[in-house]
């Protein structure tokens, strides 16, 4: 096996590693994407879920949450 992969410490030549420093890239960067688009969607439905609760129990609205566009949030029934 060692024969196939050459000695230790061999050199790699740099058009290899720039031909996947690309490849790299877009899979840092599609991971990154895909954790923050997963956190944002957890923060929304938790807002979404927190307005929907107050609307319909005639609650205030949390002071984080509570701005001119929210004041006029009519929640929609369920089907």
């Amino acid at each position: 096996m060692t024969q196939q992969l050459g000695p230790a410490g061999a050199r790699v030549p740099v058009r290899n590693v720039a031909k996947a420093v690309p490849f790299v890239g877009i899979l840092v960067g599609a991971g990154m994407t895909s954790a923050v688009l997963g956190k944002v969607a957890a923060e929304d439905r938790r807002c979404c879920r927190t307005r929907f609760l107050c609307a319909k129990y005639g609650l205030p609205l949390p002071a984080a949450l509570a701005t001119d566009r929210t004041t006029t949030f009519r929640p929609t029934p369920c089907k």
